[in-house]
């Protein structure tokens, strides 16, 4: 096929949210390891109410979720967690953000909700 274009090498590792790279490129240090006092699980699960509360799109829920799964936390304070900012963020961007963070914890809500409009 050939050599990979430059740009599309940036975009394909932008797309992925590849760590290493936005970090060396963009100065962006993506890792929880810059959080000093609060322990990686606790701030694996800020990163997900973060990315929630302002309306990230999808792969970047979904990567901060699979993030705080790795970090210790569980599927059930991940959805605490949404909970938890509903009141300041507002039930629209919490309500757009379950079924993303969902599919990074294994579990289809619109197959789920299916299920429950069937015979």
């Amino acid at each position: 096929m050939g050599q990979v274009v430059r740009y599309q090498e940036i975009l394909r590792r932008l797309a992925i949210i590849d760590d290493g790279f936005v970090e060396d490129r963009a100065g962006l240090g993506l890792g929880l390891d810059s959080a000093r006092v609060l322990d990686p699980r606790t701030a694996a699960l800020v990163q997900v109410a973060a990315l929630a509360a302002i309306g990230s799109p999808p792969v970047c829920l979904e990567w901060s979720s699979t993030r705080a799964l790795a970090a210790g936390a569980t599927e059930d304070e991940i959805a605490d967690v949404l909970l938890a900012i509903a009141p300041v963020a507002g039930l629209g961007r919490v309500t757009a953000a379950a079924p993303d963070v969902a599919i990074a914890l294994g579990y289809d809500v619109a197959a789920a909700l299916e299920e429950l409009d069937g015979p």
